[in-house]
Parts: structure tokens; C-alpha cells; sequence
């Protein structure tokens, strides 16, 4: 199970103090590489045959915040501030900015913002999330003012995008919440049922050991008493004695070691009776 969901941890860790786990964990690559498309896509499309660039400075600082946002993923996140990662999506939305900047409205590139906004809501905080909805609101009032747009379309370009941004934000985290919910409630699943599998085992490793092998430790400490009992007084029959106390002892091993199975089994195991007292009536036999 763990291996399955490594790769969604920076989609659902947001308790975690790993500061920039959304640039370097597993699946990085999964994660980053269809954001990064479309922001190169938009950025170079604007450079075909009759482009829109009208302020090349402005298409500069559009394409140097885009590198800056690439070289993030090759910082030292582990020496950085814990704030520091929202800073990545918020150069992106400067980038952004600049972009509209150097193309003027007619260009259509205004649909980027949602790049690093859609970003953020998948694998930052909520508190970044919200920084970066109000960098894309403020992208948007700059743009329109730049633009010489009319107030009622600036309003209404404000109204639109922060409640676009608010709903993509607070729909994004319910759905990231109830993703972890689940994966939590999975693991739990998983562990009970390796416990009920290992509680089974262990079971059936009781079972085998009270119908096979300590019946025949029962076995062997009788034949072992009954020899003693033909040997009579002596060494050998003080030896023997000795080794069907050790067998008891064994036996009583076996049975604390297997969930406590003297108390499980009654005591003994079904049909055998304890050591010293079939030994003693084996002892009766052969006098």
C-alpha cells in the first residue's frame, strides 16, 4: 500500500514539515511536466510570424521569472524558510503578468494564470493557495489598468477571477481532504487485515503444536519415565527423570510462546492428560 500512494504525497500531505516537497518528491516528473508544457507553449507562441509582442522588455521578464520558476526545483528546500515554496507559483503569476504585458489583451495569454493557480491548490497549503488567488486577482486589476480597459470591465474582471479563483481553491482542497480521508481509512484497512492474517496464522501454528508436536513430546517424556521405571533406582535413572522434567519444561514453552496455548487448549492438549500424571500411571503399567 505504501508504495502505491508515495506518489500522491505532495497532493495530500499538508500536515507534513518538509518544506518544498512539491519539488522533489517521487513522481516530480508526473506532477510538473504538463504545468511546464503549457506555460512554454504560451510563452513561445507568442514569437511565431506576426506575433503579438509589442515590449520585448516586458517578454523578457516574462521569460526570466519562467527560468527562475524552473531553477526552484533545483534549490536546497531543506536550508529554506517553510514560506519559501509559495514563492514559486507566485514568479510564475509575475510571469505571467508580464506576458500580458508584452502582448497586449488581444493575445489570449490571460488563460496562463490558471497554471500556477491550479499548481498551487494541488500541492500547497490553503494559506498559499490563497496568496496566490490574490496575486491572480491582482495580475488581472494591473493588466486591465495597463490596458486602459473600462472600470465596469475591470470590476467585473475582478469579481470573475476572484470568484473563479475561490471556488478552484476551496473545491481543489475539500477533494485533497477527502483523497487523504480515504487513503488513511485504506491503510487502516490494510494493517487490520495483516493483523487478522497474522492473527490466523498464528491460529493454525497453535493448532499444529498442540495436535502435533507437543503430543509427541507428551510421547517421548512417557517413554522416557517408563524407561527410567525399568532401569530402577540409580544414575541413569536420576538422568532420565532429569530430561522428562526438561521435556515439561519445553512443553510449557511451546505454550506461552503460541498464545498462551495451556490457557487456550485447558490447560492440555484435547485427549492427553499432563506429563507426571500419564508417566505415573505408565510408571503403575510396567511395575
Amino acid at each position: 500500500m505504501e508504495s502505491r500512494t508515495k506518489h500522491w504525497r505532495a497532493l495530500t500531505d499538508t500536515d507534513g514539515h518538509s518544506v518544498g516537497r512539491q519539488f522533489q518528491q517521487p513522481g516530480l516528473a508526473s506532477r510538473a511536466v504538463p504545468f511546464a508544457l503549457v506555460a512554454v507553449v504560451a510563452t513561445v507562441s507568442v514569437l511565431v510570424p506576426h506575433g503579438d509582442i509589442r515590449s520585448w522588455t516586458a517578454y523578457t521578464v516574462s521569460v526570466t521569472l519562467l527560468l527562475l520558476c524552473a531553477g526552484a526545483f533545483l534549490l536546497p528546500w531543506q536550508r529554506l524558510p517553510g514560506w519559501t515554496p509559495v514563492l514559486v507559483p507566485l514568479l510564475h503569476t509575475g510571469s505571467v503578468l508580464a506576458l500580458i504585458l508584452a502582448t497586449g489583451p488581444a493575445a489570449g495569454v490571460g488563460l496562463v494564470l490558471l497554471v500556477p493557480l491550479i499548481w498551487t491548490v494541488l500541492f500547497h497549503h490553503r494559506w498559499e493557495s490563497a496568496w496566490v488567488v490574490a496575486a491572480v486577482v491582482a495580475v488581472q486589476t494591473v493588466s486591465s489598468f495597463a490596458q486602459a480597459a473600462p472600470g465596469v470591465v475591470i470590476a467585473r474582471r475582478v469579481v470573475l477571477w476572484s470568484a473563479l479563483g475561490a471556488l478552484i481553491a476551496v473545491a481543489t482542497h475539500g477533494l485533497r481532504d477527502r483523497i487523504k480521508g480515504s487513503m488513511v481509512a485504506n491503510m487502516a484497512l490494510q494493517t487490520e487485515v495483516r493483523e487478522l492474517s497474522l492473527a490466523r496464522e498464528r491460529d493454525r501454528i497453535a493448532a499444529d503444536l498442540r495436535d502435533g508436536v507437543v503430543r509427541r513430546v507428551f510421547d517421548v517424556g512417557l517413554e522416557l519415565h517408563g524407561a527410567a521405571g525399568m532401569l530402577g533406582e540409580g544414575p541413569a535413572h536420576r538422568r532420565l527423570l532429569h530430561c522428562v522434567a526438561e521435556l515439561d519444561d519445553v512443553i510449557q514453552a511451546l505454550r506461552e510462546s503460541v498464545f498462551d496455548l495451556g490457557d487456550a487448549a485447558g490447560g492440555v492438549p484435547d485427549g492427553a492428560v499432563g506429563t507426571d500424571d500419564r508417566s505415573s500411571v505408565a510408571d503403575t503399567d510396567e511395575r
